[in-house]
């Protein structure tokens, strides 16, 4: 990928003047709390220019970030973390709020696999929930499960900074578990956005910022998207911010539309011969260890990485969904340079450069890679028992064994249903 510019340090003047646009910008946003807190659940997040935090930067140290106070000294922060009680329109809610009194968390890409375990999980643990959600891709569908679990919905695009400040007044933590959409240009979400989004964080005084990452990104700088998520680590690194970087291997409920149910339907899956292994965790595993690492300050300005209990190459998962449906893989193995060749092809128009660069990813894959990691050392610092992680096995056993008696059911149903229609009952 294009290497991701680096600014020259700014001069005094420069940063001097930054930090008065931001202290005006925080003025204002303070006296728009009372207003957002009487907004309806659904907020629509759009401030004036002059709110503006983000700005574009290579990977900038302190110096070239200014901080401003909002008149809430970190002490006073932390102490809010237990008290802040907005966002809950039931007063059944803010009765549980009262009672569990955990402070208000933003999830960035709460609609996503990992987003809305994050989101009920907090839920569950006690926490105001705010859900950054871009209303020109989710559903109203998504929308309503979210509120319907008690989140408010702020709505807003990474790739727009000045909708970020709004819907990050209050907060007292970060979780960002947002990528860019297949139909999205990367460098807009995944580098634009997300340096936004600590530069705002910053401006307004969160201390305590979770980013999830890729494992390895930063081995393969020549794939986009994993170059952006060790750039963005690096970013967080020179910030003050306390931030925990969880990097990801892979979720074990991707396999379900890639494997598991093409194979129960007959149809075509891709096969690789490659000896890649994956160690898959499940979302579930994945952000019950999140909430865990949220007040945890053994986990401030660390980098860990997410793994679920084995690695298992793609034949391996194919084997498994095989085992436990009873149906036999029709798979397609594509070999490393047939992805080579199409990522090639790819680049070379500009129109599907966006196409070429997760192909890079694929072909990552098959290069023998393995994600995986050692979990009993991380399990220990968020004092989660390792044994308590789903394995793939398990958890593809318990899918397929779902489904197939939601089948059987069905297919008796549609029995019982043709006898009637034949004796005309």
């Amino acid at each position: 990928m294009d290497a991701i510019p680096a600014q020259p340090r700014r001069s005094t003047v420069s940063r001097l003047s930054r930090t008065l646009l931001l202290a005006c910008g925080a003025f204002f946003m303070v006296l728009a709390t009372t207003i957002l807190s009487r907004e309806p659940r659904v907020l629509q997040a759009t401030s004036p220019a002059s709110m503006r935090v983000a700005t574009r930067s290579g990977v900038a140290g302190p110096a070239g970030l200014a901080r401003t106070d909002m008149g809430t000294s970190q002490h006073s922060r932390r102490a809010r973390f237990g008290t802040s009680l907005r966002g809950f329109s039931s007063a059944e809610a803010q009765e549980e709020a009262a009672e569990q009194n955990k402070g208000t968390l933003l999830v960035v890409g709460a609609t996503g696999t990992l987003g809305r375990q994050i989101v009920r999980r907090a839920l569950s643990d006690g926490y105001q929930v705010r859900c950054f959600v871009r209303s020109r891709f989710e559903s109203e569908e998504a929308r309503r499960v979210l509120q319907g679990w008690g989140a408010t919905i702020v709505g807003g695009d990474l790739g727009q900074a000045t909708s970020i400040p709004p819907a990050m007044l209050g907060v007292d933590a970060v979780i960002d578990c947002a990528t860019a959409r297949p139909e999205e240009p990367l460098r807009r979400v995944d580098w634009d956005g997300k340096t936004a989004l600590i530069e705002t964080a910053q401006a307004l005084g969160i201390e305590r910022y979770i980013f999830f990452s890729i494992d390895k990104c930063d081995q393969y700088p020549g794939v986009k998207l994993m170059d952006m998520k060790a750039k963005t680590e690096q970013f967080l690194a020179q910030t003050d911010l306390n931030y925990t970087v969880f990097r990801m291997c892979g979720f074990m409920q991707a396999l379900i539309s890639s494997y598991a149910i093409p194979i129960v339907e007959g149809e075509n899956v891709w096969g690789t011969s490659s000896g890649s292994e994956i160690a898959y965790i499940n979302s579930l595993d994945a952000a019950r260890l999140a909430l865990a690492a949220v007040e945890n300050e053994d986990t401030y300005r660390q980098t860990m990485t997410l793994a679920g209990p084995g690695a298992y190459t793609t034949q391996q998962v194919i084997e498994l969904c095989e085992k436990y449906s009873g149906s036999e893989a029709k798979v397609i193995n594509a070999p490393g340079f047939f992805l080579q060749a199409v990522r090639s092809f790819l680049s070379l128009f500009k129109w599907a450069q966006d196409a070429a660069d997760r192909l890079a990813f694929a072909e990552v894959i098959s290069q023998n890679t393995v994600l995986s990691a050692d979990m009993q050392k991380t399990c220990e610092v968020l004092k989660v028992d390792p044994n308590s992680l789903t394995t793939l096995d398990n958890y593809l056993e318990s899918f397929f064994n779902t489904i197939l008696s939601k089948v059987q059911k069905i297919k008796k149903s549609e029995f019982v249903s043709s006898v009637a229609r034949d004796l005309e009952i």
